[in-house]
């Protein structure tokens, strides 16, 4: 077996610590801060579940403060020592050049316990430096991570220490272990991918001389798709395949550590990545910084916003008469929008006092986490004061530069994405708030610097570095391939408002959410049923909901004829003025959604395919399948030699009439693209669905929610069959409206149905019949059976 424990000096503490937990975890209930003490039992973890996620906090508070609510002054002072460990494990494989402030966050968790106790002086060392950079999303989803920990480890108390032992000896049995756990609370059945990264941690973690140092589940699938002529053994599992993979790898391009991330390597597997990116970027940033305009342009004007800035806090945190001038006229300049000034400082004047709590919380204290400060700002600013998560990002972080203007520099989504795209540095998620869009943009001035200081020039801070960004953006030096970034950018769409739309859907919260939980994993959901389920109006209704505009939604319908042509690309005809016919290129649906989603990167767009499943799929996607799947990766589409990549703010919402035949057609390939998402009658939340619209909207119709249940129970031989709610679900409705669609849109359904069988079945679908509970009971295998009464909530 080859080697995959990182061998940098340090690292061999971080192993050691592991191994500590190991034994002290899973070996046994010990402690790893007080060895001997049972603090890994089952009771204090059950315990630690109940408390910290069987009740979670959404709000939008800091992490600690919402731990320290969860864990209260009730907790024993094993729960808290218990979670303050899992912390020390869950933060152990981050890389930092400084492992202070994770001692901070544990120290402070201890702190909290009627008996605290110290961490000990070998485990502190362990904290630097890391194994691996897990990402924004680890840190963004830190109760999710920890969960995973505490209940993993609270099922595996529930084996035999037999095969206890037995799993710590057999590394793939240990994985299959971690792999198939059915977590029993809500915060990870919800998120079944939110705890991924911390799963591959614990894999290298237990065993590192098995599994690699990657904690990245897309990057180790990359890897193994790049590399696969080297796979002598196909295996499901990449794991094993990586195995296979790394000794050829390490006989190219030599060993070491992270020998995948080698810069050499990494262009083969991660086309977001080539240090060509990083060289022609600090190459630009160097011709700038020669021309000697740099202060002039760029830093001057920012120091003196920061000055004033910094004043104006001094003035809030005395609460000293005046401060909203101070305020008010430090913001200005052209890092915020003249618009977003106004509204902001319309806001000070009509709620001083609100305005003045919300600053505070921005600007207390000498502390790091700008983060932390810019999320507890935000929670308070009104959205008439300012809306959208980039906009409130800028207008948080200009509000900063008083704290410390060459550490916290300004942010703007289009300058930073622009610089994000040349790198290659890639983009936070969709759904990152404020405070994360402001941590990621921190983290990309920090690799700039480095970067820059490998290549011979010297940013001294992060002012610095935003500075030579800010200048290339803005034009001050041509930028190449991506063009001119627009100055300002399109207004981020609002929080979506996901229980209007369940209230106006009749579908419950949870449904809509998990939908959309869907959508930010794969970025394309099926949703598949009979015909009237609502398919098609969810699709669009939900679309226009997240994305927060019709605008950002398009429609496009299937059929036979539909070619790869009118949804990707393809030659169109024109007519010239000489009456002669010419043929051009013309972007189908698709492309024009893109390129609509990559002109926007701060807002979600959606393309809805309305009967996905009755186009020639194959055709009709082309090369679109690998680009469903790979996301951040480009190829060349047929009609065109520039390489092509679906936006990851495009997601796709498709509907399919289970009813129709033509499934047979959705192969695979395709599914496995796609999550599905069912609607059917006799499944919550569709069933019940018609019940509660009658209801609300025409209450003493009820029966007729019966009458289709009764219709669909004599269909249940081909559960496609079924008939939707929809048929009956519009604005005052009455008897005579049932009886009519009954008639002339439900009959003639199931007259096509039934065409075929023997018998007068079609008697049994009378609408007098079925309201009375009368019907002869026999499926549609066409066998006869005699009238059956039923009951009325049969």
């Amino acid at each position: 077996m080859v080697g995959t424990r990182i061998t940098r000096e340090g690292a061999e503490n971080v192993y050691r610590a592991a191994q500590a937990w190991v034994d002290a975890a899973l070996r046994s209930d010990s402690s790893l801060f007080t060895p001997g003490e049972p603090i890994w039992a089952g009771r204090w973890l059950g315990e630690l579940r109940e408390r910290f996620l069987d009740k979670p906090d959404t709000s939008k508070r800091k992490f600690l403060e919402k731990l320290r609510d969860q864990l209260d002054p009730t907790a024993p002072a094993q729960v808290h020592q218990l979670m303050a460990e899992a912390l020390y494990f869950h933060r152990l494989i981050v890389s930092t050049r400084d492992g202070s402030a994770k001692r901070r966050d544990i120290e402070t968790v201890l702190g909290w316990s009627p008996s605290p106790v110290a961490i000990p002086a070998e485990l502190i060392q362990s904290l630097t430096p890391g194994i691996a950079n897990p990402g924004q999303y680890f840190h963004v989803k830190r109760p999710n991570q920890i969960g995973f920990l505490v209940e993993f480890v609270e099922q595996w108390k529930e084996l035999e220490e037999g095969e206890q032992a037995r799993l710590l000896e057999d590394p793939w049995a240990f994985k299959s272990f971690a792999m198939e756990r059915e977590f029993r609370s809500r915060t990870l059945m919800d998120e079944p991918n939110s705890y991924r990264t911390q799963r591959e941690a614990l894999l290298h973690l237990v065993f590192p001389d098995v599994f690699e140092a990657i904690v990245s589940t897309n990057h180790k699938h990359w890897i193994a798709g790049a590399f696969a002529k080297f796979v002598e053994e196909p295996a499901e599992d990449v794991d094993r395949r990586l195995a296979q993979i790394r000794p050829e790898i390490e006989a190219r391009y030599g060993g070491g550590d992270y020998v995948h991330y080698l810069p050499e390597v990494r262009t083969l597997w991660d086309e977001r990545y080539s240090a060509d990116l990083w060289n022609g970027f600090v190459k630009r940033a160097q011709e700038y910084c020669g021309t000697g305009r740099l202060e002039v342009d760029e830093i001057e004007y920012k120091l003196d916003i920061g000055g004033k800035l910094a004043a104006a806090r001094r003035s809030v945190m005395d609460e000293a008469e005046g401060w909203t001038d101070l305020v008010k006229s430090g913001i200005g300049g052209n890092l915020v929008h003249p618009v977003q000034q106004q509204r902001f400082r319309d806001w000070i004047d009509e709620s001083p006092n609100d305005s003045l709590f919300a600053l505070q919380m921005l600007w207390e204290g000498d502390e790091d986490n700008p983060d932390e400060r810019i999320d507890a700002f935000c929670e308070l600013l009104p959205s008439r004061a300012s809306s959208g998560p980039g906009t409130r990002t800028t207008l948080s972080s200009v509000l900063l530069m008083g704290l410390d203007v060459e550490q916290y520099p300004p942010f703007r989504v289009n300058v930073f994405s622009s610089g994000y795209r040349q790198t290659g540095y890639g983009e936070p998620e969709r759904a990152a708030g404020e405070g994360e869009l402001y941590e990621w943009a921190l983290g990309f001035l920090d690799r700039f610097i480095e970067e820059a200081s490998n290549r011979g020039l010297e940013l001294r801070h992060r002012l610095d570095a935003q500075s030579v960004l800010w200048a290339l953006a803005m034009g001050r030096e041509e930028i190449p391939e991506d063009g001119p970034v627009a100055e300002e950018p399109e207004e981020p769409a609002p929080e979506p408002d996901l229980e209007a739309l369940a209230a106006r859907t009749y579908l419950p919260v949870s449904f809509l959410e998990n939908i959309r939980v869907l959508l930010e994993d794969k970025k394309q959901v099926i949703f598949q049923g009979p015909p009237g389920t609502g398919k098609t109006y969810i699709a669009q209704a939900l679309a226009e909901t997240l994305a927060g505009s019709e605008d950002r939604v398009t429609l496009v319908q299937f059929h036979p004829d539909y070619a790869y042509e009118q949804f990707i690309q393809g030659y169109r005809p024109r007519s010239l003025p000489s009456g002669q016919i010419t043929w051009d290129i013309r972007n189908g649906a698709l492309l024009q959604a893109a390129e609509r989603a990559q002109r926007a990167r701060g807002s979600a767009h959606y393309l809805v395919i309305d009967e996905i499943n009755r186009g020639n799929l194959a055709k009709v996607f082309g090369e679109l399948y690998f680009l469903l799947e790979y996301r951040d990766r480009a190829m060349r589409l047929q009609y065109s030699e520039e390489p092509f990549s679906l936006p990851s703010n495009l997601h796709i919402i498709g509907t399919m009439n289970t009813a129709d035949r033509s499934i047979a057609l959705v192969d695979l390939a395709l599914r496995r693209r796609f999550h599905f998402v069912e609607f059917h009658p006799d499944d919550p939340p569709i069933r019940g669905l018609l019940r509660r619209y009658l209801k609300d909207t025409s209450p003493g119709l009820e029966w007729v929610a019966d009458v289709v249940e009764r219709a669909n129970g004599l269909l249940q031989e081909d559960r496609h069959a079924a008939i939707g709610p929809s048929y009956f679900m519009k604005p005052d409705l009455d008897e005579g409206d049932v009886e009519r669609i009954w008639e002339h849109n439900v009959r003639p359904y199931i007259q096509e149905l039934l065409f075929g069988y023997g018998g007068n079945r079609m008697e049994e679908f009378t609408i007098e019949n079925l309201r009375r509970g009368r019907a002869a009971g026999h499926p549609l295998d066409g066998t006869e059976g005699g009238p059956n009464e039923t009951t009325p909530n049969e």
